[in-house]
């Protein structure tokens, strides 16, 4: 290493003696400053031991030059010292410029590693923060334990200091204010610091105006507030770090808007009612009022918590909508939306766009879908009951039902992931809807679902991640009939009419193409819907799927193996080519009860099925075109109780499993109780069938390898509940069908002969098993 050597006091002494004159108008050095440096040993190249020599900063001349420091003349030593150190100094020089040489061509070479890099290092930090190229990107990366689900102390913290608050009085045309970070205009109130704003009174035609610094925490309590802004939003969160919006308890307020708005340049935005474009937290135990007249009701472009609070929503678009997120913590919710009821649009990060409800009671009308995400929508408590043109809840990627109760009316489906729907809990009725649960991977492992479907119960099919697997669309009739944007209409909030809501042009296109094909929906519906209970809505009409919906496309109707065939070559039709299924496709049954009545099939994987656990009673279609169960490759039951019934058109048996299942021709009719009994005759599983049916597929934990059973139907079943389902008990009257119970089935293409003769499994990679 090198070592610092400082000159001795004789040595300084000698040196300032011999420091010539500094000229006339050069920089002094300040004091204090280190001096020349005289190096020793770098002639040699010993970098390791040379030694520096500090001149002192007295003995520095004009400028710091070290030409100053010159000894006189006189002084035989100093001058040999001088002409050394005038030698050292060039030898110095000459490998300063030799490395800066070496130096400059190393840096050539490595300029384009260099940026690499910098840029590696710009995109390589924290995921949070990276921008993904694709969807399919998002997709692979994408977490749910990674997701930010919780709500921080501040969210939930309600409470203002009235005392040190701003109060800000609207008048009209006018306001008055009282402290600091608030002024008032002729266009409203602007606030530009941090702190805690009090609210009340009205603003005729004005806007609440946040212009903060960017690390500046706004609370906004809203007192008894009423504001109308006709070309704008009537709250405007342009900028702060973050907003929390309070609904003073026992308060009502309001906020309108104009059907047109003046952007800013070369801008979108903004483009809602409550528009914030950094975080913004809605709490409080006051109650919300907003009409959207120009596109979205409440919207942040980052994160949209809701902790509490009562919302009275009319959007001619969406209702809320959280770019980032969308988290609902508890709150009483009326929304009627002409585009999405809840939405977060997110599709560049793995970690966002994602729509989490954990309480709260919803009542949701929407023109597309009441429930919409990229990435997630999760479900864990709460009570809804949604109405929605099209899915009553869709994700781009993942859906986690895990609590709550959910009443759904559905167009279109009423639960679709792309890639994989789970539900871990809850109470879901679904009461009309083309297709129940659908997703590329389906997983039951508890929880209580009833599902009514115009076409599949419960649908395994391949992920779309293209931009185009759920189109947006905009309608201005909802399915009970009120037009969005207008909370007169939907009359629960008291307000007048909020602006031109009953008309939104070009945005509605979609939704008037859909009601062009009601009637058509409708008689599809009623002509492969058969006498299944529940497959209407409020009022008896289904909502009508928007154009682009796969209800649309099928006019209602079931989409069965003869239409597949036309539309896709024959998969699956008379004298079509069969085709292999896609692995990538399961349907998983691990715990729960779920009850499927289905004018499609039932139960339908295009890959495979597995049922370990849980009850599963499904009542499949009276058409031949489906069956009760169908999947493309395999199905294995290895526990669980099964109970099956449906036509024997299309009838398809379990493949294998560790448990015995049987499968039997028998008739009955709406009403009437399959039971499924012991050699003891007590009942082992049974269920009332809502329509016709002419087959029945069974598994029990209680079956045995090569037992004998019977199939009782129209008997009285002992202690069944509302579904007639009983694992106990006995059966009274009834006709008799002997079954025999097998973990494996018997080889050859499955399905009933036209003349009743025995059911066998479908092989493996069949993709329909058809009666001949």
């Amino acid at each position: 290493m090198m070592r610092l050597a400082k000159h001795d006091d004789a040595s300084k002494k000698a040196a300032a003696e011999a420091v010539a004159a500094p000229a006339e108008g050069s920089a002094a050095i300040d004091e204090g400053a280190v001096g020349v440096l005289d190096i020793s040993g770098a002639a040699t190249g010993a970098d390791d031991n040379a030694a520096i020599s500090v001149w002192p900063a007295e003995t520095v001349g004009a400028g710091g030059s070290a030409a100053a420091v010159a000894p006189a003349c006189t002084d035989v030593r100093g001058l040999v010292r001088f002409a050394c150190g005038g030698v050292v100094m060039l030898a110095l020089c000459a490998m300063l410029l030799m490395n800066g040489c070496a130096a400059g061509q190393a840096s050539s070479a490595d300029a384009e590693n260099s940026a690499a890099s910098v840029t590696a290092a710009e995109t390589s930090g924290d995921a949070e923060e990276t921008e993904y190229a694709s969807f399919e990107d998002v997709a692979a990366d994408f977490d749910e334990s990674a997701l930010d689900l919780d709500y921080s102390k501040r969210d939930l913290d309600a409470s203002c200091d009235a005392s040190a608050a701003t109060a800000i009085t609207l008048e009209g045309d006018s306001a008055t204010i009282s402290g600091s970070g608030a002024t008032a205009s002729a266009d409203g109130v602007t606030i530009t610091a941090a702190g805690t704003y009090v609210v009340t009174g009205e603003l005729t035609d004005g806007q609440l105006l946040v212009a903060a610094g960017d690390d500046d925490k706004v609370q906004l309590v809203l007192a008894g507030a009423t504001i109308h802004n006709e070309d704008g939003p009537a709250m405007y969160v342009q900028n702060a770090d973050k907003c929390f919006m309070t609904l003073a308890d026992d308060t009502e307020n309001t906020l309108t808007d104009g059907a047109d708005y003046a952007l800013e340049a070369d801008s979108d935005e903004p483009y809602a009612t409550l528009f914030s474009c950094c975080d913004l937290t809605l709490n409080g135990g006051g109650t919300l009022n907003v009409t959207a007249a120009y596109h979205h009701a409440v919207c942040s472009k980052d994160d949209l918590t809701v902790v509490s609070g009562t919302y009275n929503i009319s959007a001619v678009e969406d209702g809320l909508r959280g770019r980032d997120s969308v988290k609902i913590r508890d709150g009483v919710f009326s929304i009627a939306a002409g585009g999405d009821g809840i939405k977060s649009n997110k599709d560049s990060k793995p970690t966002k766009g994602f729509v989490s409800i954990d309480g709260g009671t919803f009542d949701i009308r929407a023109g597309d879908d009441a429930v919409q995400a990229k990435t997630l929508v999760r479900v864990a408590g709460g009570t809804l009951t949604v109405a929605a043109n099209d899915d009553a809840s869709h994700s781009d990627l993942e859906m986690h039902l895990l609590g709550g109760m959910l009443t759904v009316d559905a167009g279109d489906d009423a639960f679709h992931a792309e890639t994989k729907l789970t539900v871990d809990g809850g109470t879901v009725d679904v009461t009309s809807c083309y297709e129940g649960y659908e997703a590329e991977k389906i997983y039951v492992n508890d929880g209580e679902t009833h599902i009514a479907a115009s076409d599949d119960g419960v649908n395994a099919s391949a992920a779309d991640l293209s931009d185009s697997s759920d189109t947006d669309t905009t309608s201005n009739t909802l399915p009970n009939g009120e037009a969005p944007g207008d909370l007169g209409v939907a009359g629960d909030a008291g307000m007048g009419k909020g602006g031109a809501g009953e008309e939104t042009g070009a945005r509605d296109a979609a939704g008037d193409g859909a009601a062009a094909n009601a009637d058509s929906a409708a008689a599809g519906n009623a002509a492969f819907a058969g006498d299944a209970a529940g497959q209407r809505g409020p009022g008896g009409n289904a909502p009508t799927p928007p154009d682009g919906s796969e209800a649309a496309a099928n006019g209602g109707a079931p989409d069965n193996a003869f239409a597949e065939g036309a539309v896709q070559g024959g998969k699956g039709g008379q004298g079509g080519d069969m085709t292999m299924g896609d692995e990538n496709c399961l349907i998983q049954i691990n715990g729960g009860y779920l009850v499927v009545n289905a004018a499609g099939d039932g139960v339908d994987s295009n890959g495979s099925v597995e049922v370990n656990g849980g009850v599963l009673l499904v009542a499949g279609p009276t058409s031949s075109g489906d069956g009760a169960f169908d999947y493309d490759l395999t199905a294995t039951v290895n526990g669980g109780t099964v109970l099956m019934v449906g036509s024997t058109g299309m009838a398809q048996n379990f493949t294998s499993g560790t448990q015995a299942f049987a499968m039997a021709a028998t008739s009955g009719t709406a009403g009437q109780t399959v039971a499924v009994v012991d050699a003891s005759g007590s009942v082992v599983a049974s269920f009332t069938a809502p329509k016709q049916f002419g087959m029945a597929l069974a598994s029990s934990p209680a079956f045995t390898e090569g037992g004998e059973y019977s199939l009782v139907v129209g008997g009285s079943v002992e202690g069944a509940n509302a579904d007639g389902y009983a694992d106990s008990g006995t059966v009274s009257g009834g006709s008799e069908t002997a079954i025999t119970a097998s973990c494996t089935a018997s080889s050859g293409l499955g399905g009933l002969g036209q003349g009743g003769g025995p059911m066998v499994a479908g092989q493996a990679g069949d993709v329909r098993v058809q009666c001949r």
